[in-house]
């Protein structure tokens, strides 16, 4: 877990190795990141990594989460639906990120980061979410990664609002209802 105080010199120095990461996301993938690397291309000393940062890991939940603050506020006044839009376009065409992420088996992170920042937005997003929201975010960004991982696997066909119309029919009980009842031979 990331320890950034709320002071100006450990903002800069977290945003000066949130820059260095993103831009070595363009020359390595992910898994070939490495805290020497980011040291190295940030400028910053080892302790001052470290007084930050545990590992890499921590440095990529960072980065997200700055980005999920941002797709918060730019998507605050809309339904869950355009929202669902709006966080799959960002994982595919928006966010270099995101896209490394959900094929990188750290999607873990995303989850993080989006409870972290979108769980008081939740009921605001439609989504009755009882007294845990954690748990439709967990299923939302479940379902979300997996399309995306899908679209991959099927040659990126479909476009953002194609793959958003999917996953509205998907997240509609009564429509996976009928699914699964077509699936099982009772409809």
């Amino acid at each position: 877990m990331y320890h950034i105080k709320d002071d100006l010199r450990c903002r800069k120095s977290a945003e000066k190795i949130g820059e260095a990461y993103r831009s070595l996301l363009k020359l390595k993938p992910l898994g070939e990141i490495r805290i020497t690397d980011i040291q190295k291309k940030s400028g910053t000393g080892r302790s001052t990594f470290y007084r930050l940062f545990d590992n890499t890991d921590d440095v990529l939940l960072y980065i997200i989460e700055e980005e999920f603050r941002d797709l918060g506020r730019m998507y605050r006044e809309l339904d869950w639906q355009d929202f669902t839009a709006g966080f799959i376009g960002s994982i595919i065409s928006g966010s270099r990120e995101l896209s490394n992420v959900a094929g990188s088996g750290k999607t873990h992170l995303i989850t993080m980061a989006l409870r972290r920042n979108l769980t008081h937005e939740t009921e605001m997003l439609g989504f009755d979410t009882g007294n845990n929201p954690g748990y439709m975010i967990a299923i939302f960004v479940g379902a979300c990664l997996s399309l995306v991982i899908a679209w991959e696997e099927n040659g990126r066909q479909e476009s953002t609002e194609e793959l958003a119309r999917l996953m509205r029919k998907a997240l509609n009980y009564s429509e996976m209802e009928n699914v699964l009842k077509r699936h099982e031979g009772r409809a």
